[in-house]
């Protein structure tokens, strides 16, 4: 019996030693064992500032990201435009600059589907002018051969 609670003991201090030193790795990189992840995409530039789509997950569950835009001037700090503020968008193309605006066309959750609209910037500080897209049902199914 003094056998089997020693070599349990011992188990349970080389874990505590293995979780304790991976978090203070991934405190080093830069990281945590369980946070979010934030990838932004390449910028567009536009309106005197760069405009790029950001992706957010934790890496646990990956149908549970969620997309926001986010802008900075010069070499500042990326900032959420208010635009990504009416809640998370489940997907999204864009943004794409040219002569008429930015464009950029997101989905929100909508019972089950996605309901995606074209959100259209006509300067830099206005808010979006949307147009609804499509309505993608909850069913939906790719085609098999």
């Amino acid at each position: 019996m003094g056998q089997a609670a020693l070599a349990f003991r011992n188990l349970l201090i080389k874990a505590a030693v293995f979780v304790a030193m991976a978090a203070l790795l991934a405190w080093a990189v830069g990281g945590t064992l369980f946070g979010s992840h934030r990838v932004n995409f390449p910028a567009v530039d536009w309106g005197g500032r760069e405009w790029a789509a950001q992706v957010i997950g934790n890496g646990r569950q990956p149908d549970r990201v969620r997309w926001c835009l986010v802008s900075r001037a010069g070499e500042g700090p990326w900032q959420v435009h208010p635009s990504s503020d009416g809640g998370p968008w489940r997907d999204m193309i864009g943004p794409v600059a040219d002569a008429n605006g930015l464009r950029l066309a997101v989905a929100t959750e909508q019972g089950g589907g996605k309901s995606w609209q074209l959100l259209t910037f006509s300067t830099a500080d206005a808010a979006p002018a949307i147009t609804p897209l499509a309505q993608e049902p909850a069913d939906r199914r790719l085609p098999t051969h």
